[in-house]
């Protein structure tokens, strides 16, 4: 019997060594085994379990199948300036900034440093505006405060159910409220965070800028409003910087003015001069339209006509007869003609010639190659 004991001893002994001995895989190998139509993913069985090896090896995929998968809007970006392609937005509107519409491909023409060119691509019609709001929100005055929040409240009115719109704010840094929604509620309530500013600065240049280059992927028509004094503290970017940007860039900008309400009260000064020229011309090079409500009352129209004119846009493409890519700013001219090539004349419904002008960016660069 205790021989007996001893064999059983000893064999229970060599079964559980062979056991320990077992390599980890061996029980989720198992497992697998005895279920074979489990299912749902098993993020670390890849990293245990031993395949063993096949005798044919698997296919690998060719790149080319999976180029198609990897095409971006950057990359189809990148492929219409290979071409040359430049595009225009143009406005053609009355002394009261109201747009001219019903104009056709014949009634254009347009000039790349004076030489005239093909127009290959042209659309017009009624369609949505992709329009930012830039808000200027600083602690600099209350009045200026209580105004850029009023101003940004009265567009609120004129957007419609088809438009897109977004909303940033701006001191020392830009902070994005909203990106672009068809949601008027969410307009509105992106207004309303900007109750109580941090900081004093308004860096315009450096806020406009981000802004210009967050949209230069938007397709269609679109713009940048600013509500602001046009006044730049500090920013990294120069002025003339700013208005190389707004000439490279396809984004109208269109500056509503907080600061004309204080000059007619209390006078000019040399701060309110340079503010009104510089937003002038950031609006001129841009294609946009640079306003100065003095009242209240004169904010309904103003965004109407804002509206209007981005509603009824003309937009023309051509490619430069002049193919070199040297990096430098080419000067545009769009004029309105009659089939014959002469200035268009444009009659009011009682006949009377109307006296009209012709909004576009001032030029563009050329790529460097």
């Amino acid at each position: 019997m205790k021989h007996l004991s001893a064999v059983r001893f000893l064999t229970l002994s060599l079964v559980a060594g062979a056991l320990l001995f077992l390599p980890p895989s061996f029980g989720l190998t198992q497992s697998q085994d005895q279920n074979p139509s489990s299912s749902g993913p098993k993020p670390n069985v890849g990293e245990t379990v031993l395949v063993p090896k096949k005798t044919t090896p698997a296919p690998t995929p060719q790149p080319e199948e999976k180029k198609p998968e990897k095409i971006n809007p950057k990359d189809i970006f990148t492929l219409s300036t290979s071409t040359n392609l430049v595009n225009v937005d143009v406005m053609v509107v009355d002394n009261n900034g109201n747009p001219i519409p019903s104009l056709g491909k014949v009634n254009f023409k347009v000039s790349d440093d004076g030489v005239p060119q093909a127009i290959t691509n042209f659309s017009t019609g009624e369609a949505p505006m992709t329009i930012c709001m830039l808000v200027e929100f600083s602690n600099k005055w209350w009045g200026f405060l209580y105004m850029a929040l009023r101003d940004s409240y009265e567009f609120v009115r004129v957007i419609e159910p088809k438009d897109w719109v977004a909303v940033v704010s701006f001191d020392m840094n830009q902070q994005i409220l909203q990106d672009f929604t068809q949601n008027r509620s969410e307009v509105t309530q992106a207004l309303d965070q900007l109750r109580i500013p941090g900081f004093s600065e308004t860096n315009l240049w450096d806020a406009l800028a981000f802004t210009i280059d967050r949209m230069k992927d938007v397709q269609g028509r679109k713009a940048i409003l600013v509500i602001c004094t046009g006044i730049d503290t500090f920013s990294k970017l120069t002025y003339d910087q700013m208005l190389k940007i707004s000439r490279t860039s396809d984004t109208a900008i269109y500056p509503v003015s907080i600061l004309e309400f204080m000059t007619v009260r209390y006078g000019d000064s040399i701060d309110s001069l340079q503010a009104r020229n510089a937003l002038i011309s950031l609006a001129k090079y841009s294609g946009g339209q640079a306003y100065f409500p003095r009242f209240e009352g004169e904010l309904p129209s103003i965004y109407q006509q804002i509206a209007a004119q981005l509603r009824t846009q003309y937009s023309l493409g051509f490619v430069p007869t002049n193919p070199s890519k040297d990096g430098k700013f080419h000067k545009l001219k769009v004029e309105v003609v009659d089939a014959q090539g002469n200035p268009l004349k444009v009659a009011d419904q009682k006949g009377k010639n109307v006296k009209y002008r012709v909004v576009s960016r001032e030029g563009y660069y050329a790529p460097k190659s």
